[in-house]
């Protein structure tokens, strides 16, 4: 009972907490108004994650809710005022999404302590100095830059990822349905890759055939990696020798924050795609326990982050594009663009998450794991590559891991070859044949051209869907 009325008053303490705030703010409020970030009028408070009048709250409320499609008939950058917000719905739905408007975010009402604290410094600035015209006129052409940037990496992550939201949720129903012709996970038979065909060497031992197929079933998706990187912003203007280095180092790094979706702790299966399905005791098969230990282990706390399209797409481009990375000649170039990535992915992280601040930081900390596992792929690759050259690895997936046959010697022995593995994992060759894969869909259009509207405005749903298929 006692426990019952201190509960009671601590709620109470709570709430009248929380009212004091609101009158300090309302107060502050009254002297000086926020704007509007749409249109710049007079804000009537805290709507679908920012500062906004009626009107634009109103606008932006009709235009989800009626999934309305607007259409620009000047430009695509008409200014957004007060006086002239209605001339082009187009342009002020863009411009309500730039400033951070989310059908996600909190409508009206209580929001966390750092948005109220934000706003209170911001009256509190503008009553010592207002901002002038030319600082919000670069505010706004700031926040449509980040905005522009983030739907073009959007873009390119709905043409060529085969694991968005959309696919994953059919792939999983598929991947339940192929579990269910078997009784015993433990006695289930290895997937059939369409297109690969055992040698008499890669069915000689269960481990090599196990290598084999699962080599064979990511490499697609290593490709729509390649192309994925291809069409970020920025990327096709660094020097080629450092896209390849960027590719090399990162590649498994995306796949696995795609395929962790696919990934199931409740049967310790990993789905690859329709009908190819591995269980976790097939993959330790392959002689690296530790490796999928630790892919399962990342897997079960990145979906609990439970990214959306756009954040997951952000984050790659964050991953793929790290200055950091062994071997780069111009780091700069790609550390400047990575800072824009980081910006749009803590902006689009932060405006769905308005009570808390913890999944931005504990993503990017992600990096760290992804690395050391990725790290530990490189070594695991080397180690099979030289104890079983000929089993064949596709020859993409190869140069990625630099295990070609032109840099391995093909009658390497694992247990003789120390020295040259420890070589092999800190060496990044720049110098690679034009014959290899790498370079081919670096230079050229690879697995099909993405539509023009990548480097543009937003491709319709029939365009992605085509461009997909």
């Amino acid at each position: 009972m006692d426990q019952a009325i201190d509960s009671q008053g601590i709620n109470m303490e709570i709430i009248q907490s929380q009212q004091h705030d609101d009158k300090q703010l309302s107060k502050l409020n009254e002297d000086l108004c926020l704007p509007c970030k749409v249109c710049g009028d007079k804000s009537s408070g805290f709507h679908y994650g920012v500062m906004a009048c009626e009107g634009c709250k109103g606008f932006f409320r009709r235009s989800i809710q009626k999934k309305i499609e607007y259409k620009c008939h000047f430009a695509g950058n008409c200014p957004i005022e007060r006086i002239n917000r209605n001339r082009c719905q187009h342009c002020r739905f863009k411009k309500c999404l730039a400033v951070g408007m989310s059908k996600d975010s909190v409508r009206i009402g209580r929001y966390s302590k750092q948005i109220k604290q934000h706003h209170k410094d911001e009256i509190t600035r503008l009553r010592s100095r207002p901002e002038t015209q030319e600082e919000k006129e670069a505010r706004e052409q700031r926040e449509i830059e980040l905005f522009t940037l983030s739907q073009k990496v959007l873009q390119a992550h709905e043409v060529t990822c085969l694991y968005t939201h959309k696919h994953t949720d059919r792939l999983l129903q598929a991947k339940q349905e192929y579990l269910s012709k078997f009784s015993d996970k433990s006695k289930m038979s290895l997937p059939k890759i369409d297109g690969c065909v055992l040698s008499l060497e890669e069915r000689s031992s269960e481990k090599k055939t196990i290598w084999k197929l699962f080599c064979e079933a990511i490499t697609p998706c290593v490709q729509r990696i390649i192309e994925f990187a291809k069409c970020l912003p920025g990327f096709q203007s660094l020097l080629q020798d450092d896209q390849m280095t960027l590719l090399k180092q990162s590649f498994f790094e995306i796949w696995l924050i795609y395929i962790s979706r696919m990934i199931s702790d409740s049967d310790d299966t990993i789905g690859i795609r329709e009908n190819v399905v591995f269980t976790h005791e097939q993959l330790d098969k392959m002689g690296m326990a530790d490796l999928w230990r630790r892919v399962f282990e990342f897997s079960t706390s990145f979906k609990l982050l439970n990214l959306s399209d756009m954040e997951i797409a952000l984050f790659s481009a964050v991953v793929i594009m790290s200055g950091d990375r062994a071997g780069l000649k111009d780091a700069r170039q790609i550390e400047l663009q990575q800072e824009k990535f980081i910006e749009c992915l803590r902006r689009e992280v932060t405006r769905r998450e308005m009570k808390t601040n913890h999944t931005f930081p504990r993503l990017l900390m992600k990096m760290t794991t992804l690395r050391s596992i990725s790290a530990l792929q490189t070594e695991k690759m080397i180690c099979f590559r030289l104890g079983s050259p000929l089993v064949e690895i596709p020859s993409l997936l190869a140069e990625l891991n630099d295990v070609t046959q032109e840099e391995l010697p093909l009658n390497a022995g694992i247990h003789n070859n120390t020295s040259l593995i420890r070589t092999r994992l800190q060496k990044r060759p720049h110098d690679i044949s034009e014959q290899l894969p790498l370079t081919k869909i670096i230079k050229t259009g690879g697995l099909f051209q993405p539509p023009t509207s990548i480097s543009g405005t937003r491709t319709t749903p029939v365009e992605l869907t085509q461009a997909i298929q």
